[in-house]
Protein backbone atom coordinates (compact mmCIF):
# COMPACT_ATOMS: atom_id res chain seq x y z
CA UNK A 1 0.00 0.00 0.00
CA UNK A 2 1.19 3.45 -0.47
CA UNK A 3 2.85 5.53 2.05
CA UNK A 4 -0.10 8.14 1.00
CA UNK A 5 -2.81 5.72 2.44
CA UNK A 6 -0.71 4.59 5.88
CA UNK A 7 -1.76 6.75 9.14
CA UNK A 8 0.60 6.37 11.97
CA UNK A 9 -1.47 6.86 15.27
CA UNK A 10 0.69 7.77 18.42
CA UNK A 11 -1.51 7.74 21.62
CA UNK A 12 -2.37 4.96 23.87
CA UNK A 13 -4.47 1.74 22.05
CA UNK A 14 -7.15 2.49 24.23
CA UNK A 15 -7.28 6.33 22.48
CA UNK A 16 -7.33 5.15 19.49
CA UNK A 17 -9.18 2.45 19.08
CA UNK A 18 -12.96 3.99 17.71
CA UNK A 19 -10.61 5.99 15.13
CA UNK A 20 -8.30 3.16 13.86
CA UNK A 21 -11.49 0.90 13.27
CA UNK A 22 -13.23 3.96 11.22
CA UNK A 23 -9.86 4.51 9.19
CA UNK A 24 -9.48 0.84 8.49
CA UNK A 25 -13.61 0.62 7.64
CA UNK A 26 -12.90 3.13 5.20
CA UNK A 27 -9.65 1.78 3.24
CA UNK A 28 -6.68 2.97 5.42
CA UNK A 29 -3.45 0.60 6.59
CA UNK A 30 -3.17 2.19 10.21
CA UNK A 31 0.31 1.57 12.18
CA UNK A 32 -0.64 2.03 15.93
CA UNK A 33 2.72 3.58 17.90
CA UNK A 34 1.77 4.35 20.79
CA UNK A 35 5.29 6.66 22.27
CA UNK A 36 4.16 6.95 25.80
CA UNK A 37 2.67 5.04 28.74
CA UNK A 38 0.90 6.47 31.27
CA UNK A 39 0.73 5.57 35.06
CA UNK A 40 -0.58 5.77 38.41
CA UNK A 41 0.62 7.13 41.30
CA UNK A 42 1.48 4.31 43.75
CA UNK A 43 -0.71 6.50 46.21
CA UNK A 44 -3.07 9.30 45.18
CA UNK A 45 -4.37 10.05 48.77
CA UNK A 46 -3.47 13.46 48.38
CA UNK A 47 -4.85 14.44 45.55
CA UNK A 48 -8.33 13.08 46.06
CA UNK A 49 -7.94 14.88 49.72
CA UNK A 50 -6.60 18.24 47.77
CA UNK A 51 -9.49 17.94 45.16
CA UNK A 52 -12.33 17.32 48.16
CA UNK A 53 -10.87 20.41 50.09
CA UNK A 54 -11.45 22.69 47.01
CA UNK A 55 -14.16 25.42 47.45
CA UNK A 56 -16.54 27.59 44.97
CA UNK A 57 -13.82 30.26 45.16
CA UNK A 58 -11.30 27.91 43.68
CA UNK A 59 -10.35 26.41 40.36
CA UNK A 60 -9.98 22.99 39.48
CA UNK A 61 -7.83 22.63 36.01
CA UNK A 62 -7.34 19.43 33.99
CA UNK A 63 -5.24 19.90 31.65
CA UNK A 64 -5.42 16.15 29.91
CA UNK A 65 -7.49 13.09 29.71
CA UNK A 66 -5.23 11.20 31.99
CA UNK A 67 -5.63 13.62 34.63
CA UNK A 68 -9.40 13.54 35.06
CA UNK A 69 -9.41 10.00 35.02
CA UNK A 70 -6.79 10.00 37.87
CA UNK A 71 -9.23 12.02 39.84
CA UNK A 72 -12.37 9.90 39.27
CA UNK A 73 -10.66 7.12 40.45
CA UNK A 74 -10.76 8.40 43.65
CA UNK A 75 -13.31 11.62 43.91
CA UNK A 76 -17.01 11.26 43.39
CA UNK A 77 -18.53 14.02 40.90
CA UNK A 78 -20.81 14.95 43.70
CA UNK A 79 -17.61 15.62 45.92
CA UNK A 80 -16.52 18.34 43.81
CA UNK A 81 -17.77 21.53 45.12
CA UNK A 82 -15.06 23.88 42.61
CA UNK A 83 -15.64 25.22 39.09
CA UNK A 84 -13.86 22.80 36.71
CA UNK A 85 -11.86 23.81 33.81
CA UNK A 86 -10.41 21.44 31.01
CA UNK A 87 -7.98 22.37 28.01
CA UNK A 88 -10.15 21.14 25.14
CA UNK A 89 -12.86 18.54 24.06
CA UNK A 90 -11.53 15.58 24.43
CA UNK A 91 -10.81 16.35 28.38
CA UNK A 92 -14.02 17.84 28.82
CA UNK A 93 -15.47 15.37 27.37
CA UNK A 94 -14.08 12.96 30.17
CA UNK A 95 -15.70 15.30 32.82
CA UNK A 96 -18.68 15.12 31.38
CA UNK A 97 -18.81 11.26 31.70
CA UNK A 98 -17.70 11.49 35.15
CA UNK A 99 -20.79 13.77 35.47
CA UNK A 100 -19.24 17.58 35.93
CA UNK A 101 -19.36 20.17 33.22
CA UNK A 102 -16.33 21.58 32.96
CA UNK A 103 -15.41 25.14 30.93
CA UNK A 104 -12.56 25.17 28.03
CA UNK A 105 -11.15 27.91 26.75
CA UNK A 106 -11.31 29.07 23.02
CA UNK A 107 -8.08 27.32 22.28
CA UNK A 108 -7.24 23.86 23.47
CA UNK A 109 -3.72 25.01 24.44
CA UNK A 110 -2.31 25.46 28.27
CA UNK A 111 -1.30 29.06 27.31
CA UNK A 112 -5.07 30.21 26.49
CA UNK A 113 -6.27 28.08 29.28
CA UNK A 114 -4.30 30.22 31.53
CA UNK A 115 -4.88 33.58 29.70
CA UNK A 116 -8.93 33.21 29.67
CA UNK A 117 -9.66 31.13 32.93
CA UNK A 118 -11.85 33.53 35.51
CA UNK A 119 -9.73 32.74 38.49
CA UNK A 120 -11.66 33.43 42.13
CA UNK A 121 -10.60 34.33 44.97
CA UNK A 122 -8.91 31.17 45.96
CA UNK A 123 -6.34 28.70 44.63
CA UNK A 124 -6.55 26.83 41.19
CA UNK A 125 -5.54 23.32 41.21
CA UNK A 126 -3.64 21.75 38.36
CA UNK A 127 -4.59 17.83 38.25
CA UNK A 128 -1.59 16.89 35.89
CA UNK A 129 1.55 15.19 34.88
CA UNK A 130 4.93 15.44 35.91
CA UNK A 131 7.03 18.11 33.80
CA UNK A 132 3.71 19.25 32.08
CA UNK A 133 3.79 22.32 29.65
CA UNK A 134 4.86 25.53 31.73
CA UNK A 135 2.47 27.58 29.61
CA UNK A 136 -0.55 27.18 31.95
CA UNK A 137 1.48 27.82 35.33
CA UNK A 138 2.96 31.24 33.38
CA UNK A 139 -0.50 32.54 31.92
CA UNK A 140 -2.10 32.19 36.04
CA UNK A 141 0.85 33.21 37.52
CA UNK A 142 0.66 36.47 35.38
CA UNK A 143 -2.60 37.48 36.46
CA UNK A 144 -1.50 36.85 40.16
CA UNK A 145 -3.52 33.16 40.48
CA UNK A 146 -2.53 31.36 43.38
CA UNK A 147 -1.52 28.00 41.82
CA UNK A 148 -0.86 24.79 43.11
CA UNK A 149 0.04 22.18 40.77
CA UNK A 150 -0.36 18.11 41.77
CA UNK A 151 0.96 15.39 40.08
CA UNK A 152 -1.88 13.31 39.07
CA UNK A 153 0.00 10.38 36.60
CA UNK A 154 2.86 9.65 35.58
CA UNK A 155 4.54 9.40 32.00
CA UNK A 156 6.55 6.52 31.13
CA UNK A 157 8.51 7.54 27.16
CA UNK A 158 9.27 4.88 25.35
CA UNK A 159 7.74 3.62 21.86
CA UNK A 160 5.59 0.68 21.52
CA UNK A 161 4.85 -1.37 18.22
CA UNK A 162 7.00 -1.75 14.83
CA UNK A 163 9.07 0.99 14.74
CA UNK A 164 10.73 0.16 11.17
CA UNK A 165 7.32 -0.10 9.55
CA UNK A 166 6.46 3.64 10.67
CA UNK A 167 9.99 4.37 9.74
CA UNK A 168 9.04 3.04 6.11
CA UNK A 169 5.78 4.35 5.91
CA UNK A 170 7.14 7.76 7.35
CA UNK A 171 9.32 8.15 4.64
CA UNK A 172 7.23 7.46 2.29
CA UNK A 173 4.50 10.59 2.68
CA UNK A 174 2.53 8.57 6.04
CA UNK A 175 -0.02 10.60 8.03
CA UNK A 176 1.62 10.92 11.33
CA UNK A 177 -0.89 11.78 14.30
CA UNK A 178 0.76 13.37 17.62
CA UNK A 179 -1.27 15.06 19.90
CA UNK A 180 1.24 17.13 22.23
CA UNK A 181 5.09 18.34 22.21
CA UNK A 182 6.30 15.18 23.90
CA UNK A 183 4.82 12.82 20.96
CA UNK A 184 6.31 14.62 18.79
CA UNK A 185 9.98 14.38 20.49
CA UNK A 186 9.02 10.71 21.10
CA UNK A 187 7.83 10.12 17.69
CA UNK A 188 11.18 11.52 16.19
CA UNK A 189 13.25 9.95 18.87
CA UNK A 190 11.78 6.73 17.15
CA UNK A 191 11.62 7.11 13.77
CA UNK A 192 15.04 9.70 13.09
CA UNK A 193 14.44 13.46 11.98
CA UNK A 194 14.77 12.73 8.91
CA UNK A 195 11.57 10.12 8.86
CA UNK A 196 9.83 12.91 10.24
CA UNK A 197 10.45 15.33 7.78
CA UNK A 198 8.69 13.04 5.17
CA UNK A 199 5.69 12.45 7.10
CA UNK A 200 2.67 14.27 6.75
CA UNK A 201 2.01 15.82 10.04
CA UNK A 202 -1.13 16.28 12.02
CA UNK A 203 -1.10 18.01 14.85
CA UNK A 204 -3.66 18.32 17.78
CA UNK A 205 -3.69 22.15 18.61
CA UNK A 206 -1.46 24.81 17.62
CA UNK A 207 1.29 24.00 20.34
CA UNK A 208 1.72 20.77 19.04
CA UNK A 209 2.13 22.16 15.76
CA UNK A 210 4.89 24.19 16.80
CA UNK A 211 6.66 21.83 18.21
CA UNK A 212 6.36 19.60 15.17
CA UNK A 213 7.37 22.65 13.03
CA UNK A 214 10.07 24.30 14.92
CA UNK A 215 13.22 22.56 12.90
CA UNK A 216 12.11 19.59 12.02
CA UNK A 217 11.37 20.41 8.66
CA UNK A 218 7.66 19.50 8.77
CA UNK A 219 4.69 21.75 8.26
CA UNK A 220 1.70 20.38 9.98
CA UNK A 221 -2.06 20.47 9.60
CA UNK A 222 -3.91 21.46 12.87
CA UNK A 223 -6.70 20.47 14.10
CA UNK A 224 -8.69 21.12 16.68
CA UNK A 225 -10.47 17.66 17.74
CA UNK A 226 -8.57 14.35 15.83
CA UNK A 227 -11.19 12.74 13.35
CA UNK A 228 -11.32 10.47 10.54
CA UNK A 229 -12.50 12.65 8.12
CA UNK A 230 -9.53 15.12 9.30
CA UNK A 231 -7.16 12.78 8.09
CA UNK A 232 -8.63 11.75 5.21
CA UNK A 233 -8.93 15.24 3.86
CA UNK A 234 -4.78 15.21 4.39
CA UNK A 235 -4.96 11.75 2.33
CA UNK A 236 -6.98 13.46 0.08
CA UNK A 237 -4.81 16.47 -0.74
CA UNK A 238 -2.14 14.74 -1.03
CA UNK A 239 -3.76 12.30 -3.38
CA UNK A 240 -4.56 15.19 -5.49
CA UNK A 241 -0.84 16.76 -4.91
CA UNK A 242 0.59 13.50 -6.58
CA UNK A 243 -1.47 13.86 -9.35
Amino acid sequence: MRGDRVVILTRSPEDNAALAAELRARGVMVIELPLATVEPLADDGALAAAIRALGPDDRLVFSSRAGVEAARRRVRADEIRAPVAAVGAATARRCEEWGIDAWTPSEATGAALGRELSVGSGIVLLARAERADPALVRELAAKGARVREMTAYRIVAGARGDVDAARRAAVEGAVAVVASPAAVKGLIAAIGSAAFARARVVAIGPTTARSASDGQGAEPRVVRELTADAILRELEERDVAHR
